[in-house]
């Protein structure tokens, strides 16, 4: 998927308001609805629970987004 395809698929779920119950205030950001499935590469998740180094690898369409949760290793 192209950026300009990503771009267009975006700014069909914008929306005014944050998905987020304990969202960030500032003007800047744009919110759009999450209901799309991205994967991500990363190198590890840091200790305050962020993503190292992540690079968007593409959209899924093999699951919908209210059944993606973080993945823990076993073991």
């Amino acid at each position: 998927m192209t950026l300009t395809k990503l771009h267009a698929e975006l700014d069909k779920r914008e929306r005014d308001t944050s998905p987020l119950a304990d969202a960030p205030e500032d003007d800047s950001i744009h919110w759009v609805t999450p209901d799309l499935v991205a994967e991500i590469g990363f190198t590890e998740w840091t200790n305050d629970n962020r993503l190292r180094h992540p690079r968007f690898l593409g959209l899924r369409d093999d699951k919908p987004a209210t059944q993606v949760h973080r993945e823990r290793p076993c073991g």
